[in-house]
């Protein structure tokens, strides 16, 4: 009789296991290769929402805010204003250049100090408030920062030289 190639019941259910106890083993590693990758998107959402409002007050040569939509919580909607009135606050009638939608569920973004209104002055450089600003953002084991120098500059993982 010829013999017959190919894999037995035995070997078919071994390699089976095998397959189940490395993807057991390795899962853990990805949902952190995950919840990392999020994690530095949503930092990349909020370095694009400051980095426009400093864009647009140097091309408009003008102050230019971006508000928190909810008090001091920047995970909620930002909204990037032109400030006609140069207060720094969010008055009606002010031009509304961008409306950035909240991050998802699980992040939570603290300010120092408190703040819940970034100004860009006409140069670019932070006008309100007047020293620099650290944000700390946290999603899961995720911890980031994004920093926001008296020059207008916007750093991440670093701080104002």
């Amino acid at each position: 009789m010829k013999s017959v190639k190919g894999f037995t019941l035995i070997e078919l259910m071994i390699a089976l296991a095998v397959l189940a106890l490395v993807t057991l083993i390795g899962f853990p590693a990805f949902s952190g290769v995950f919840e990392r990758s999020r994690a530095d998107s949503d930092l990349s959402d909020l370095l694009r929402a400051f980095s426009l409002a400093r864009l647009e007050s140097i091309n408009q040569s003008r102050d230019v805010k971006i508000v928190a939509g909810t008090d001091d919580d920047w995970t909620q909607d930002l909204v990037v204003f032109l400030d006609d009135d140069n207060d720094g606050s969010v008055d009606n009638g002010e031009r509304v250049i961008r409306r950035y939608a909240g991050l998802p569920q699980g992040a939570s973004i603290t300010a120092t100090g408190d703040v819940d209104t970034i100004v860009f002055d006409s140069l670019g450089g932070l006008k309100t408030p007047a020293n620099s600003v650290v944000f700390n953002y946290t999603r899961g084991d995720s911890t980031k920062n994004l920093v926001i120098c008296p020059t207008g500059r916007i750093l991440t993982g670093a701080s104002c030289i």
